[in-house]
């Protein structure tokens, strides 16, 4: 290639513009990645004792980088980059040329190269999405997976995107490739994993083979675990009352009867002969209890202990049961004489149309024309499946049943 000699005032007026040359050396590589530095090769027809490469964003005039070289031969020669300003700062990512020409002012460039840059890892500005904070990996219907969805990459729409799981020590120990998937709180390799927080992010590969990562979002993977278990709750009325009627004519006692035995006991009066109406002599107490870590119920069975006044002529108490939709359920007569009478015996739908999703249940005992009944205690019996830690020091206890009242 033979050098056209241009007077240096013409070239001076001349605006530099980066077309594509007759000639383009050699970068290698062609892309300059963090760590990496590019070779530069052009081919000159003439040696020059000293020349000037200048680096320009490709089809822009300014300079983002020059440095002087000596003494180089004709033919091909050499120079590196490092993909940063004569300053020291990194440029921005793309393409760029680079122009080699005498040291003089306003001198035409001999040769060209071309090279990009790819400092930059794809990133994100959110974290994934997950469908719930916590996954129990027990494989019982209970929350057993959770779907975890990536965003896309902000700043490269090239990158392909996968998901991460890592521990409390950074390490991964679940990914999968896809942008969105179920995980079940397991291992990579299907081993359930120790219970405690995870973080899930993003991992982004553009074509350069630059790794970024989205934020870090939290989920928990629990050691509790659905387990099937009968049950029996001895219930207090004085705690677990929730409310109470009474006509002008009626009365409710707590305790029911002296005695420490009767201390947590509520009675019900109502007298027979009272000015008003038919109701003005009625007492009902109303009761409620909840388990907060019922998950279903397959049986179900009240039991009141107490009894009314066996000198009267009749007695008139009944209890009854309240279905989870508010409807009155079962309702049974309560006789006089002092035992265990069962209210409520359920199984199957039947028992779990008593207790709603929050795993609560109500009943009550109503006392009217004229009859009295002492409730000493409840018992309540079910067969219950509980989200419970089996590993937990009470286990055996936890999830006791709660009083509403």
């Amino acid at each position: 290639m033979r050098r056209t000699l241009v007077p240096a005032l013409a070239v001076a007026l001349l605006p530099f513009t980066a077309v594509s040359p007759a000639h383009a050396g050699v970068s290698t590589p062609a892309v300059i990645t963090p760590g990496k530095t590019a070779t530069l090769t052009f081919t000159l027809p003439e040696a020059l004792p000293s020349a000037v490469v200048e680096i320009r964003p490709a089809g822009r005039s300014e300079v983002v980088s020059s440095r002087p070289l000596a003494d180089l031969p004709a033919g091909d020669t050499s120079t590196t980059w490092d993909g940063r300003t004569t300053g020291g700062t990194a440029v921005a990512d793309g393409a760029y040329t680079a122009s080699i020409r005498p040291a003089i002012d306003g001198s035409t460039p001999l040769d060209y190269a071309t090279v990009r840059t790819n400092v930059t890892p794809p990133r994100a500005g959110v974290a994934p999405s997950v469908s719930a904070g916590a996954v129990f990996p027990w494989t019982d219907g209970y929350g057993d997976a959770i779907t975890l969805t990536g965003p896309a990459a902000t700043s490269e729409i090239t990158a392909t995107s996968s998901l991460q799981v890592l521990n409390s020590a950074g390490t991964v120990v679940w990914s999968s490739a896809a942008r969105s998937a179920r995980w079940t709180g397991r291992s990579s390799a299907g081993a359930i994993l120790p219970k405690g927080t995870y973080r899930v992010r993003s991992r982004f590969l553009d074509t350069d083979g630059l790794t970024g990562h989205s934020p870090t979002r939290n989920v928990t993977v629990s050691a509790a675990r659905l387990v099937t278990r009968k049950v029996v709750e001895k219930v207090e009325p004085r705690r677990y009352a929730t409310g109470t009627y009474t006509g002008k004519c009626g009365k409710v006692f707590r305790p029911a009867r002296k005695g420490r035995t009767w201390r947590k006991s509520v009675g019900l009066a109502s007298r027979h002969k009272c000015g008003g109406g038919k109701y003005d002599g009625a007492v009902e107490v109303t009761f409620g209890a909840w388990w907060p870590t019922l998950h279903d119920v397959s049986s179900l069975r009240l039991e009141v202990v107490g009894g009314g006044h066996t000198r009267a002529k009749r007695n008139v108490a009944v209890g009854y049961s309240v279905k989870k939709n508010r409807e009155l359920g079962k309702v049974r007569r309560l006789p006089a004489r002092y035992g265990t009478r069962t209210m409520l015996a359920a199984t199957g739908a039947r028992a779990r149309s008593y207790v709603n999703d929050r795993g609560e249940f109500y009943w009550g005992v109503i006392a009217y024309e004229g009859s009295r009944y002492d409730v000493k205690s409840f018992r309540i019996t079910l067969t219950i499946r509980q989200l419970v830690d089996p590993n937990a020091r009470v286990a055996g206890a936890a999830g006791g049943v709660q009083p509403l009242g």
